[in-house]
């Protein structure tokens, strides 16, 4: 929370110090320029380091990869101020491994089982966005906050068993109890109980901030965090780095 409360400050700090500098270069030269109002259109790549934070003692929280590819578009809302709503569409794909050898090292010592989860997504960000100039170049820095939505299209979680070799178990007992055991985590009877049960829609919030380079390339920076579940007392943090062409 401390850093959240941190880089939602550091933005306005950083809105509020370059408009200041802008309206006293303007003051000083006693000039003005036409203000750029027209929208834009972005394609983009994401990667998306997050966390699953569980609140619940003893348990640790998660962290998983994601990668997503989308579409936004910015539109101009206020008549001669560089103020905007964004919208769109991406798709997120999300994956992470869970290795509990330590589990069975007491029963089966000489195995090495894991599982291997996997989640694709559909996100819907809206966001208000403040775009300003640095003076004398083709720069310009455009802050944002706003709300994210997320319908969870598919989720599963694969568990294999992986013998050591030369070790002699009942290799079938072994196998049909851990080999290769497939999951619909949004799934009741697969998930075994309603609190462990993933949910298909997630909305949450994000601060961020893009550099717009030229006419054509962007490069930024967001966090954000879910107002509700994923599943029983756990939520996603998510940090991303966007990478994105203008048109």
């Amino acid at each position: 929370m401390k850093m959240t409360k941190l880089f939602i400050a550091a933005a306005m700090l950083a809105v509020s110090a370059t408009a200041s500098a802008q309206f006293t270069n303007t003051a000083k030269t006693g000039s003005s320029s036409a203000v750029d109002t027209n929208g834009w259109g972005t394609f983009y790549l994401q990667w998306n380091p997050s966390t699953i934070k569980i609140d619940v003692n003893g348990i640790d929280d998660q962290s998983f990869t994601g990668f997503s590819v989308g579409y936004n578009h910015a539109f101009g809302i206020v008549k001669n101020t560089p103020l905007f709503i964004e919208t769109g569409v991406a798709l997120q794909y999300s994956f992470y491994t869970v290795n509990w050898k330590d589990d069975l090292k007491t029963t089966v010592p000489n195995c090495d089982p894991e599982d291997k989860y996997n989640m694709l997504s559909a996100k819907v960000p809206v966001n208000l966005i403040y775009k300003f100039n640095i003076p004398n170049s083709n720069v310009a820095i455009a802050p944002y906050f706003g709300a994210n939505l997320r319908f969870n299209i598919s989720g599963k979680s694969k568990t294999e068993f992986n013998e050591d070799a030369g070790y002699e178990i009942d290799k079938e007992y072994w196998e049909n109890k851990y080999n290769k055991i497939e999951k619909d985590l949004f799934d009741k009877k697969d998930m075994e109980s309603k609190d462990a049960t993933w949910k298909r829609f997630q909305i949450g919030w994000q601060i961020g901030v893009n550099a717009h380079f030229g006419e054509n390339f962007l490069l930024g920076i967001s966090y954000g965090s879910d107002f509700s579940e994923l599943y029983k007392k756990a939520k996603i943090n998510t940090t991303s780095i966007t990478l994105g062409y203008k048109f």
